[in-house]
């Protein structure tokens, strides 16, 4: 009886094993397609998320330290520019730059107002807007310090520098820390940087989605430096 039952368990062994390689197989496909669907979507979210903007390249223009803030580094001067207080000046005739400048290299950087000049994508030329021009016809002076972010952002960068003050632009009343006296010139000595807001008339066209540079310009600079970037 033992004999004649062998076949049939060695065949029931052999269906089993059949069955469970078969399961294994499938299963393992079923793994393997899970696995590609899980990488695939692991590598649409990559794609998707969005760059760090802490420092990072963008196209056309210079780069990025924060949202607003654009920077153009050399081995002399730091140029920085931030147009957070931009984005919604279009109709108030005036538009705010918030700029940091460092001298990194030069025994002494003099900039005066006329140092300052805004170039528009189609390169058309504006001069900084005079203190007369801004506390005439423009409400918003002291509402832009409010939205000024420099500060934080170049804290530590220029941790090492000495801070001078500068104050191209008038304000309407005297906040803390600041003087509402109007500089008409301002010198920054190697390992000095200021902070300030200045002023230009709205470009043609408007301001919002556009690029624009910045230049600045000083006897002790052989070139006019300059910084690209956008107002969105």
């Amino acid at each position: 009886m033992t004999a004649a039952s062998d076949p049939p368990n060695l065949v029931t062994v052999g269906v089993w094993t059949g069955r469970v390689e078969f399961i294994m197989n499938a299963t393992r496909r079923r793994f393997a397609l899970m696995t590609g669907t899980i990488l695939l979507l692991g590598w649409v979210e990559v794609g998707c998320v969005r760059q760090p903007v802490l420092g990072t390249p963008a196209s056309g223009v210079d780069r990025k330290l924060s949202t607003f803030a654009y920077i153009e580094e050399g081995d002399l001067v730091t140029l920085i520019v931030d147009t957070r207080a931009t984005r919604d000046r279009d109709q108030a005739g005036y538009l705010p730059l918030e700029i940091a400048i460092a001298n990194r290299g030069l025994k002494q950087l003099t900039l005066r107002r006329e140092s300052f000049t805004l170039a528009d994508s189609e390169g058309r030329r504006y001069p900084m807007a005079s203190p007369t021009e801004t506390l005439g016809n423009y409400q918003f002076l002291e509402f832009d310090r409010t939205l000024a972010e420099l500060e934080g952002i170049v804290f530590n960068r220029f941790g090492a520098f000495t801070r001078y003050p500068s104050n191209f632009s008038p304000t309407l009343t005297l906040g803390s820390g600041r003087t509402n006296v109007v500089q008409d010139l301002v010198s920054l000595p190697r390992f000095g940087y200021l902070i300030d807001l200045i002023y230009f008339p709205v470009p043609e066209g408007g301001v919002l989605g556009r690029r624009f540079e910045l230049f600045v310009d000083a006897p002790e600079l052989a070139d006019p430096l300059f910084v690209r970037f956008e107002v969105r």
